[in-house]
């Protein structure tokens, strides 16, 4: 089932207004190329993969016991009956949620959004069990069908290409960057009610991702004294986790989502707070982040969504 939403135009002016001031002004706008062209866009997307070959005859022990004997008799076919057994080996099984590898299945729902108490309905979702790395980024440059411009655009915090910070969250990427991204593994990035919905825990409405605790060691951020100068692996705050598994969703870096904040669609709100935030209300689930399309640095991410399989166990 396909996520949808009521339109959340209003809301929008509330979080440019409330939020995106001070973090672009942190997060600074994208150094211009040493030509003086702008950032590049986004790269192609990924060619939809082609359809898998059809399943081969069935085995003779799928066929029954008498097919099993045939095959073993003088005159059978084991050759056949082989072919069955490696075809059927072959085809891979549909995950139990619907979701690829890696991703984790939240159920829909709908929840009152924001301090203007719009209401969102989110359907059910396959999203990212952590925020993607600088290698996982740096596979798909390697294909060809992602883009490493000013990818070390924040010195100590950047992450590409630097040794020892491979599992860490790929940061330096613009909104264009980050969408191709998604694109190139067939998903995409998500809304932000569809984000929250995650965050929160669905109908639980989690003030945090975890439950309702005060954050403290459950996250990578710099609070309790402890003053970071870039992000954490990913995954390393099992702790942390919502009810599905997924992690990050608070502290770490920020991620881009596809929802405008402001009235002509240069910006884009993005969630979760940073490894930079000391103070709890920062990486609440319902805090909103805005940055500009062409921003990029040092604590700003990507997460992944894409929908469940129409196959999957309900």
């Amino acid at each position: 089932m396909r996520s949808h939403t009521t339109p959340l135009a209003v809301p929008s002016l509330f979080l440019a207004a409330a939020a995106c001031g001070a973090l672009t002004a942190a997060c600074g706008a994208s150094p211009a190329a040493p030509d003086g062209s702008p950032p590049s866009g986004p790269a192609p997307a990924a060619q939809a993969a082609p359809e898998g070959a059809a399943a081969g005859a069935p085995t003779a022990a799928a066929l029954g016991p008498g097919a099993a004997a045939a095959s073993a008799q003088p005159g059978g076919d084991p050759t056949a009956a082989q072919a069955g057994d490696a075809s059927a080996s072959a085809a891979p099984a549909t995950p139990s949620d619907g979701c690829p590898d890696g991703m984790a299945r939240v159920p829909g729902g709908s929840f009152v959004m924001g301090p203007l108490k719009v209401k969102a309905t989110v359907g059910d979702l396959c999203m990212d069990r952590t925020e993607v790395t600088a290698e996982s980024y740096a596979a798909c440059v390697k294909a060809g069908k992602c883009t490493d411009t000013l990818a070390n655009c924040a010195k100590e915090a950047s992450t590409y290409g630097v040794a020892g910070k491979e599992k860490q969250p790929m940061v330096c990427v613009d909104f264009a960057q980050a969408q191709a991204y998604c694109a190139a593994q067939g998903k995409r990035l998500p809304r932000d009610d569809e984000w929250e919905w995650a965050a929160r825990g669905g109908e639980e409405a989690r003030p945090y991702p975890w439950g309702g605790e005060a954050p403290k060691d459950q996250l990578c951020w710099s609070g309790g004294g402890a003053v970071r100068k870039t992000a954490c692996d990913v995954g390393s705050f099992p702790a942390g986790a919502n009810p599905q598994g997924i992690q990050n969703l608070a502290g770490n870096v920020f991620e881009w989502t596809t929802s405008a904040n402001d009235g002509n669609g240069k910006m884009r709100v993005a969630r979760g707070g940073s490894w930079r935030d000391g103070i709890p209300p920062l990486v609440r689930t319902a805090r909103p982040g805005g940055f500009e399309v062409t921003y990029r640095c040092g604590f700003l991410g990507i997460r992944c969504v894409t929908e469940p399989a129409a196959t999957a166990a309900k």
